[in-house]
Order: structure tokens, then C-alpha cells, then sequence
């Protein structure tokens, strides 16, 4: 039994950083935009978390500097789109020139390549009384930071925001953006807005890596977390009352995939769990044509690229 519940306190733990990513996401598909750039808000802010900490040797100055870092690159993404620059094109630029600078800039400045790990310390534990008191939802629930508590409530948030008007209005530009226009609601302004709230958000999740859990900093930690969290999204069809349970299932499979080897399950072998998770998903995500449907619409609006599609063939033959 104690064994299920530290399996079940480690997943969620390990969703943390997925579920802000899946905020994040789903945030910005419902404006409209297609996001590719979460992983380097991830990265991003797990970085500048730490360096930020270390520098002040205040840890929540370093976790709102990164979220302030993750707000920037979605202000950059909302202008580069009033600008006519393609989102996906410009997404995939910042997730390559994330991860070469934060090694360029742990080689130049920090003495290392694969590892910066400063003398400081990682969020403490939170033991809510009430909790403790349970014998099992208690060791499940209880002795994680703050910022896995805030990866649920930013969640909880969201769900429960989408549902007032602003949130509406929201919806409506990603829906209908001229419908939304025509009734007076600025387009481009909630969609700035909604960038720079979903990056801060992708931020927070990048913190929580750093120096929310290792209190260290490594070569592309983020290790895919943003690209997971934009899965966990589509998973859930972006919506925000499934986010938190297809964020799980990638926590979960992240948990599953440590805990095996427990039990002499070859390392080669868990490693591929979240992995295999992730393809599974994109697979339930490509059999669902409403799905389908959902990601074309969003990359027609978020990219210049555009998908040929074969012309039918000329009918030979005179007609009569």
C-alpha cells in the first residue's frame, strides 16, 4: 500500500512541470495560436530560475523572474504575429536557440557544459495538518512544494475563467475572430494577453525543474516537458477540465517508468514509457477527426505554410 501511494506522489509530482506546459498550450489554442514555442519557455524559465536565485539568493525572485522570462517570449510570439512573422517557423528558431544558449552561456560564464549546480536551496515541503492525518491521501497528497499545488490551481484557474465573460471573449477570438471583432472585442490585444499569460505560466514550469525539485541546472533539461504538455493538450482537446488528467497520464507514465526498476525492468525498457505514452496519444489524437480538424485550423491560422492538396484528376473525353 505505501509503496501505490509514494508511486502516486511521485506522478504527481512529475506532472507539475507537464501541466503548466498544458496550460500553457491549451491557453493559447483557445485564442487561436498554435504554440510550438513551450519548450523553450520551459527551458527558458528553468535557467533563468536559477541564475536569478543564485544571484539573489531568493528563490521566489528567481521563480517570478522566470515566469517573467516565459511572459517575454509570448509578448516576442504576439508581436512577431501582428508582424505577419509564421509562429510555427519562428517557434521552432526559439526552441533550437534556447537550448544552444543556455549551453553557450554555462561554457562562457558559468564554467560548464552539462551541469550548473550552485550552492542554493530548493523549494521546502508543504505539510498541511488536515492531510497528514490520513494514512494513505495523506502520504499521496501531503510533503510536495508549492508549485505543484500551483500546477493543479493554475489549472482549476483557467477551467474556472474560460467559464466568465472575459474568458468567453476569449473563445470567441479563437473560434470566430472576426465574429469576435465585429462585436467589438479586440482580437490582436487578447491575443497578446493570452501569449504572454500562457508563457509565464510555461515559466513556472520550468522553475519548478530547477529549483523547485534538483536545485540544479543541466543541458536541456526540460527534456521534451514542453512538447509533452502541447500532447498532454491535445490530448484533452484542449479543454480545461481534461488538461489535468492527460497531464497525468504523462506523470504517471514518468513515474511508472522509475519505479519499474525497482522490480529489475531494464533501464532501456522504461525509459521508452513516457515516450510510448506520448505516441499513443498522437495516435488517439489522429484517429479523432474532430482533433484533426482542431490542429489544421490552428496551424492554418498560426502558419504561412501551406498544406498542397491534389486537384482531382481532368475528366478525358468530349462532352456531348
Amino acid at each position: 500500500m505505501m509503496w501505490w501511494a509514494d508511486f502516486m506522489n511521485s506522478g504527481l509530482r512529475l506532472t507539475a512541470p507537464i501541466l503548466f506546459a498544458a496550460v500553457a498550450s491549451m491557453l493559447s489554442a483557445r485564442v487561436g495560436i498554435l504554440n510550438l514555442a513551450i519548450e523553450a519557455k520551459v527551458l527558458g524559465g528553468a535557467f533563468v530560475a536559477i541564475l536569478v536565485t543564485a544571484a539573489t539568493g531568493n528563490i521566489v525572485v528567481g521563480i517570478l523572474a522566470a515566469a517573467a522570462f516565459g511572459a517575454g517570449i509570448g509578448w516576442v510570439m504576439a508581436m512577431a504575429d501582428r508582424l505577419g512573422v509564421d509562429l510555427v517557423v519562428l517557434a521552432i528558431g526559439l526552441n533550437m536557440l534556447m537550448l544552444q544558449a543556455t549551453v553557450f552561456f554555462m561554457r562562457a560564464f558559468l564554467d560548464g557544459v552539462g551541469t550548473y549546480n550552485p550552492d542554493i536551496e530548493t523549494l521546502s515541503a508543504i505539510e498541511i495538518p488536515v492531510l497528514s492525518s490520513l494514512p494513505f491521501i495523506g502520504r499521496v497528497l501531503n510533503g510536495m512544494n508549492i508549485l505543484v499545488y500551483g500546477a493543479f490551481f493554475a489549472s482549476f484557474a483557467v477551467a474556472m475563467f474560460l467559464r466568465t465573460r472575459m474568458g468567453r471573449h476569449l473563445i470567441a477570438v479563437g473560434d470566430a475572430p472576426a465574429a469576435a471583432a465585429s462585436a467589438g472585442i479586440s482580437v490582436k490585444r487578447t491575443q497578446l494577453r493570452t501569449l504572454v499569460v500562457a508563457g509565464a505560466i510555461a515559466g513556472l514550469g520550468g522553475a519548478y525543474l530547477s529549483v523547485g525539485d534538483l536545485g540544479l541546472f543541466t543541458r536541456n533539461m526540460s527534456s521534451d516537458r514542453g512538447w509533452i504538455g502541447i500532447t498532454a493538450a491535445l490530448l484533452a482537446v484542449n479543454v480545461a477540465a481534461y488538461i489535468a488528467p492527460a497531464a497525468m497520464v504523462f506523470g504517471f507514465a514518468a513515474s511508472a517508468s522509475i519505479r519499474l526498476q525497482e522490480f529489475g525492468v531494464p533501464g532501456s525498457v522504461t525509459q521508452f514509457i513516457p515516450q510510448g505514452a506520448a505516441l499513443v496519444a498522437l495516435i488517439l489524437v489522429g484517429v479523432r477527426s474532430s482533433s484533426r480538424q482542431s490542429l489544421l485550423q490552428l496551424w492554418r491560422r498560426s502558419s504561412r505554410i501551406r498544406w498542397r492538396s491534389k486537384s482531382p484528376p481532368a475528366k478525358s473525353g468530349v462532352t456531348p
